[in-house]
């Protein structure tokens, strides 16, 4: 290596890097600021939500009834299609 590829390719790893250490940290600050949000929330065995106090703040655990596995107005996801077109997308 020339000594100026060798100085931009160090300056491109150590730009690298600080932009990890940057992303890391802050998401390492929402984390915790999530869990000091959390931290007295738990699930009783009636699967409500309770805080500290006893107090319901969830009457059933995952409330929203949101399932992953269905479409809007009902209909089942096609697994199947979806893989096909994702292989032919790709193809």
């Amino acid at each position: 290596l020339s000594p100026l590829e060798m100085f931009i390719h160090a300056a491109g790893g150590r730009e690298g890097l600080v932009d990890t250490a940057v992303r890391t940290s802050q998401s390492g600050y929402m984390q915790r600021r999530l869990i000091n949000a959390l931290m007295d929330l738990y699930v009783e065995y009636d699967y409500t939500v309770r805080d500290s106090w006893g107090s319901i703040v969830q009457f059933v655990y995952g409330e929203d009834r949101a399932d992953p596995s269905k479409a809007p107005h009902g209909m089942s996801v096609n697994v199947e299609r979806i893989v096909e077109k994702v292989i032919e997308w790709k193809a």
